[in-house]
């Protein structure tokens, strides 16, 4: 890179970039990955699957669940406002928003947005209030409820 690319922000940049050490992916990484090919493709008909009231206005599909690995992929169905009690995650939890707009305290996900949720974090997520909410969600461990 020649002294008239470095004087440059980007310069400077890119610079820093090319001398820093690759950084290793963290080792869940590929597992979290691998789960999104568990979505179903393209709108969801909710017509085609069996549901289960989890909560009031809020129903679940299991699409996959592997306890020898504690590994759960479900579909959720919530009803504009429905609301899920505080709970705690014993693994992780990755929620991507198909349709419709969910939130917990840490913000607003509109559809395509995943919120990600570690091992020991407490929330509570309700769906938003123009429509529907349907997510695919990929529990690695269950939850517990907390008092709120």
């Amino acid at each position: 890179m020649d002294d008239a690319s470095r004087a440059s922000p980007e310069g400077y940049l890119l610079a820093a970039l090319a001398k820093a050490a690759p950084a290793e992916p963290h080792p869940d990484l590929r597992q979290h990955v691998l789960a999104m090919a568990d979505v179903p493709q393209g709108p969801i008909d909710v017509s085609r699957y069996e549901w289960d009231e989890v909560a009031p206005g809020i129903r679940a599909h299991v699409l996959r669940e592997e306890p020898e690995r504690g590994y759960r992929a479900v579909l959720i169905w919530a009803q504009p406002g429905a609301r899920m009690a505080a709970h705690r995650h014993l693994g992780d939890e990755d929620i991507l928003v198909l349709e419709g707009m969910l939130r917990d305290e840490r913000g607003e996900y509109q559809a395509g947005a995943i919120c990600r949720s570690r091992a020991g974090s407490v929330h509570s997520e309700q769906a938003g209030p123009d429509g529907p909410c349907i997510c695919f969600v990929a529990y690695y461990g269950g939850h517990e409820p907390v008092e709120s």
